[in-house]
Order: structure tokens, then C-alpha cells, then sequence
């Protein structure tokens, strides 16, 4: 980390005099945080004015005081405009390109004192930034930025398995697949995402998995959060150290710090059943009453899970079932199903989770999104009802280029609820009774289309919600993983737990780094 000193000074003394701050005080703050850290207080000349052009997309000079410092550092990965295609590409590594912006630069760390060194900068600086894991956030602004920074975790990588412990230490640049591949030489797996392709965020969601129904849900299997809090320092949070954050990371997203790493538990897997099933969208009816049944019946064998992709615009309904134990035959829990004809069915014994999850349905348009609404089950036909009501929404989807329905209706035991009770509980308050998770996804293929479609979308959980209320059967809890930004999620815990969470950030976060300088996801306001 090498320069010139000269360069340095002009590069602070312009910023101060170009923001609301005293010059001494940035410029004293800068070197004597440069200096903590034993980096020589310089940066070639080049830097400053190839980052003050791109930041002045922004109109905010300490983002080309931040970019400029950390392009200065060649051990450092940093992406800039001025990269050309290697910029375009890494600022669009999002499943949607609903999500893409146009950060002034790109860091991509590989080590956590990357992290830290990054964080205590942009402490000073003030800057604004997003953080990005796996990307699978459909929302602009959530995992992506048009003026400030992008900390892209992607170059964080490790999947190191503990005998001892039968735990598994899991860097956050890692997507499921990755892990569910490298724990097979072991035989085990751990409580994660469903799609192989999704990256570890969905943990400080909360993280629904196939395995929940038996082990509770991805964050309820974490023993240790490591952490980069907004004065750069690394803490551990776990059951006898910041218990206090350990518990409200389990749901609280990035509202408290940037975490690097987790420490979640393994447990033994062989091979498992399963596979996806296929029908005609004319079995909505069925499969929405087999939906019931399975909760009623089924769903208490807590070795069984079921995702569903109910896709009325193209008159298709998928569903993946699973089963973890060795059976060759279709287990039990699954006789609703079984029962109403398909199309096809891959179900089958597998040698191994991962080869079970490597297929299921592709993405077939670009763009997407998706909101929530959550209900619980009954003897009536409301799972029929809501079904029907979504169904009826689809048809205004006919007017866009591509439009397409998706609905995840994800069953939630009791078993699941309660599992926090033996993991030192959760953030979010749920009822101890069964209840359908709904995500209603809608893909469609242009810009152009995205007021009307986001409209749409914001009518039918709208629409879902009142219905479900007059039947007493709504339950105000958002899932987080699933949830439309404008969805009160946070709130959504309860007002005990939202309070306490917030008495939490104040206590970790006191200057509120990330409830202003990182506004992506949801915040505790």
C-alpha cells in the first residue's frame, strides 16, 4: 500500500473544501486512520481524478475520496466505471435486472480485514454503500446502489467442516450449492437455501429450507455470527458472547453490521428422496385442498417438505417434494398429492441432497418480483379461495410483454414455530399454529412494464390480505426473504421485539451506520 504523500493531501483538501465538514477534522481523522491500520498515507494521482469524474455521476465528492482511496491499493479488488466490461458485468450480478445500479465503484473483498479496512473508512468518509451476497434481491437499492459503493461479497469464499463440533464455518461469498457440494465427502448438510444458487443473506432473513420442517429455519442453526460493526472492529455473536445480537441477526438482515462468516450446525445426510412433480394448472383446485390435507396430515412426518411453483400463465404447476431418508418409494406424507394424476414426476432415491435440489424450474423471464401474505390453516376452502383470487390477477398480465404468475404457497408447521425454543429463540413472533407462507412471484421481460407490474403486485397481496382477514384467518407476520419493500417486516416481529432490536442497533450501531449509510433492505424505522 504504497504512493504519494502529496497526492493524499490534495485529494482531503479538496473534499473539505468541497462538503459541510471542518478540513482538519477529515483530514486529521483520514491520515490517523490510515496510519491505524499501516497503510502509508498516500495514493498515485491517476486515482483521485479518474474517481472524481465518476463521482461526479453522483454529485458527491467523498465517493471519489472513498473509490479513490481504495483503487490506490493494489491488493485490494476494486471495480470502476473505467473498467469497461468487467464493470458492467459485476454491477449486474443480480438474478433481476430490476436490481441494477450504477455504483461509483465496486469493492470486492476476499478477507475480512478487507472488510473491517472498508468499513472504518467509509465510518469517516460518510459514504453511502449497498452489500451484496448472492444477489438474489429483485429490489433496486436493496443489493445495488447509483451513488456510493457496492461491497460485492463474492471473493468471500470457505466451506470449513468441524468433526468435532459437527459444525460448518460458511464465508458469505458462498452460494447453497457450493456448500451442499462440499459437505457430500462429509455426508452431512446444514438448515439453508432451497435454490442452490442463492447466497448466504438468506440466513439473516431467516432462511427457509427444506430441512425446517425438522430443524427450524436457517437462522435458528446458527451458533456464531461474525461480524464487521460500524467502527470496523469483528465481534463474535453467539449464545455466551453478544447473545443479544446473536439473536436479533437471526432475522435482522444487515441492520447491524456486515457479517463475513457464519458457524451453523451439520448434520448427517445420506441419501434422501424426491424430485419434482408436474400437473396441469386445471389441478389448482386439487392442489390447493392437497395443500390442507398435507398440513393437517402429512406434514406432521417432519422429514418431508414440498416448495411449490403454481404458474397459472403458462398453465403448468410444479412442485418439489422431499423426503430425508433413504426410501425408494413415495413416502406417506406426500398421499394428497399422489392422489391427483401428473403430468410427470422425476421423484426418486438420490444419492445426495445436492443432486436432488440441482434441477427444478428455470427462470424463463428477466425480470422479477414478488410480495408476501401469510394465513392460516383451516377446514374451509380458503387456500382454494386465495389460489383462485391470484389466478384472477394473472389475467392482467396479459398486457405485458412476458407476463408471467408464479405462486409459492410454503407450508409452515408447528414444528417449524416452535423449533426456536431449543436455539435461543428469534426476532420474529409467530404463532404456534400451522399457516401458509405466501410469495406471489411475477416475471415479465421490460422496463417499460415495471410501474404496472409493481402496482399489480401491491393489488394482490392487498387483495389476498382483506380476504384472509374476513375469515380471521390473516396473520400480520412478513416473512422477510419474501417480502415487497414497503412491507413493514421489521414491525412485523411484534412491537416487543421490533423495540428490542432497535435498543439493539443503538447499542452496536450507535452512530446508525446502517440504518443511514447502507438504506438497502429493510430497515428498523
Amino acid at each position: 500500500m504504497q504512493g504519494s504523500a502529496s497526492t493524499l493531501f490534495l485529494i482531503i483538501t479538496a473534499l473539505s473544501l468541497l462538503v459541510n465538514a471542518a478540513p482538519q477534522d477529515i483530514s486529521s481523522r483520514i491520515r490517523a486512520y490510515l496510519q491505524s491500520q499501516g497503510v502509508n498515507a498516500s495514493v498515485p494521482s491517476t486515482a483521485y481524478a479518474t474517481q472524481t469524474n465518476s463521482a461526479n455521476r453522483g454529485g458527491d465528492l467523498n465517493i471519489a475520496l472513498t473509490c479513490g482511496i481504495l483503487n490506490a491499493y493494489r491488493d485490494i479488488n476494486l471495480v470502476t466505471p473505467q473498467d469497461g466490461q468487467l464493470y458492467t458485468v459485476q454491477a449486474q450480478q443480480h438474478w433481476s435486472p430490476t436490481a441494477w445500479g450504477h455504483p461509483n465503484c465496486i469493492f470486492e473483498p476476499s478477507t475480512t480485514r478487507e472488510v473491517q479496512f472498508f468499513v472504518g473508512l467509509l465510518g469517516i468518509t460518510g459514504t453511502t454503500y449497498a452489500i451484496r451476497s448472492g444477489g438474489h434481491s429483485p429490489f433496486k437499492g436493496f443489493a445495488s446502489t447509483d451513488r456510493g459503493v457496492l461491497l460485492s461479497m463474492h471473493k468471500m469464499k470457505g466451506v470449513d467442516y468441524d468433526a468435532q463440533s459437527e459444525t460448518v464455518r460458511l464465508a458469505m461469498g458462498n452460494n447453497w450449492g457450493e456448500v451442499y457440494g462440499n459437505l457430500t465427502q462429509y455426508n452431512r448438510v446444514v438448515v439453508g437455501g432451497r435454490v442452490p444458487d442463492v447466497g448466504m443473506a438468506l440466513v439473516t432473513g431467516g432462511g427457509l429450507s427444506h430441512y425446517s420442517n425438522e430443524k427450524g429455519f436457517a437462522g435458528d442453526n446458527v451458533e456464531n455470527f461474525e461480524l464487521v460493526l460500524a467502527d470496523g472492529r469483528l465481534i463474535n455473536a453467539n449464545a455466551t458472547s453478544n447473545s443479544d445480537l446473536w439473536w436479533a441477526m437471526k432475522a435482522g438482515q444487515n441492520n447491524f453490521g456486515i457479517t463475513t462468516h457464519i458457524t451453523t450446525k451439520a448434520y448427517p445426510m445420506g441419501a434422501v428422496w424426491g424430485g419434482v412433480r408436474v400437473w396441469n394448472s386445471s389441478q389448482i383446485d386439487a392442489i390447493s385442498e392437497a395443500f390442507a390435507e398435507y398440513q393437517r396430515e402429512g406434514q406432521l412426518d417432519t422429514k418431508s417438505s414440498v416448495i411449490p411453483y403454481l404458474v397459472p400463465t403458462n398453465g403448468t404447476i410444479f412442485i418439489t417434494l422431499v423426503y430425508f431418508a433413504p426410501v425408494t418409494t413415495p413416502p406417506k406424507a406426500f398421499d394428497a398429492f399422489y392422489r391427483i394424476p401428473a403430468i410427470s414426476d422425476e421423484s426418486r432415491a438420490r444419492p445426495n441432497f445436492l443432486d436432488l435440489i440441482s434441477g427444478g424450474p428455470p427462470q424463463v423471464v428477466p425480470r422479477f418480483s414478488y410480495s408476501f401474505s401469510n394465513l392460516y390453516l383451516d377446514n374451509s376452502t380458503t387456500y382454494r379461495d386465495v389460489m383462485r383470487l391470484c389466478v384472477q390477477q394473472s389475467e392482467k398480465m396479459k398486457r405485458v410483454n412476458g407476463g408471467t404468475q408464479v405462486l409459492i404457497p410454503q407450508p409452515i408447521s408447528k414444528s417449524m414455530v416452535n423449533y426456536a425454543s431449543q436455539t435461543g429463540g428469534r426476532p420474529q413472533t409467530l404463532q404456534p399454529r400451522a399457516q401458509l407462507w405466501m410469495n406471489m412471484s411475477w416475471g415479465w421481460n421490460l422496463a417499460k412494464d415495471d410501474a404496472y407490474v409493481y402496482a399489480l403486485i401491491k393489488e394482490t397481496y392487498e387483495k389476498v390480505d382483506r380476504l384472509t382477514k374476513s375469515r380471521g384467518l390473516y396473520d400480520p407476520f412478513i416473512f422477510l426473504n419474501d417480502a415487497l419493500p414497503g412491507q413493514k417486516v421489521m414491525r412485523s416481529y411484534g412491537a416487543e421485539s421490533f423495540a428490542r432490536m432497535q435498543g439493539i442497533s443503538r447499542k452496536y450501531d450507535p452512530t446508525q451506520m446502517f440504518q443511514k449509510q447502507v438504506p438497502g433492505g429493510f430497515k428498523l424505522d
